[in-house]
């Protein structure tokens, strides 16, 4: 898989195995082997140390929310489409995104199209979960534990 089907039009990049193993369900960061430093998205150099010395680890995705807000415009594949109003073509009803913090303080960011933004707080336990969308791109959703 390419990397520009990480909802970005970036053809390279030296991280693109972040890419591939979202498409294989899994998140990844990397850890600096010469300062010990965790990131999120994965980094081929250190900024601490400058090292290129990374080693690839899986993330469990879970993690408590610590912020988000609502697009009001989001993307077609999470879009609810809702009646139309007067002097406009389409309606969406807004989408929801946040951001988990996980181990090692690493934070994620994703979407929540399935949770209900009334019930959204700050501080709710999520896990963050890979999802290819049908127009083939990969993405990450945050859902209730």
């Amino acid at each position: 898989m390419e990397f520009k089907n990480f909802s970005l039009a970036i053809g390279q990049t030296k991280v693109s195995r972040f890419a591939n193993d979202l498409a294989a369900g899994k998140i990844m960061s990397t850890l600096c082997k010469k300062c010990g430093k965790s990131y999120y998205p994965p980094r081929a150099d250190c900024s601490a140390c400058m090292s290129s010395e990374m080693e690839w680890s899986p993330l469990n995705g879970e993690g408590k929310l610590v912020t988000f807000t609502k697009i009001h415009v989001p993307p077609e594949h999470f879009a609810i489409r809702q009646p139309l109003m007067p002097f406009s073509s389409i309606q969406f009803e807004p989408c929801p995104v946040g951001i988990i913090e996980v181990k090692d303080g690493l934070r994620i960011m994703g979407w929540m199209p399935k949770i209900d933004l009334k019930k959204i707080k700050v501080g709710m336990k999520l896990k963050a979960s890979p999802q290819v969308l049908p127009d083939g791109k990969v993405t990450i959703v945050l859902e209730i534990i």
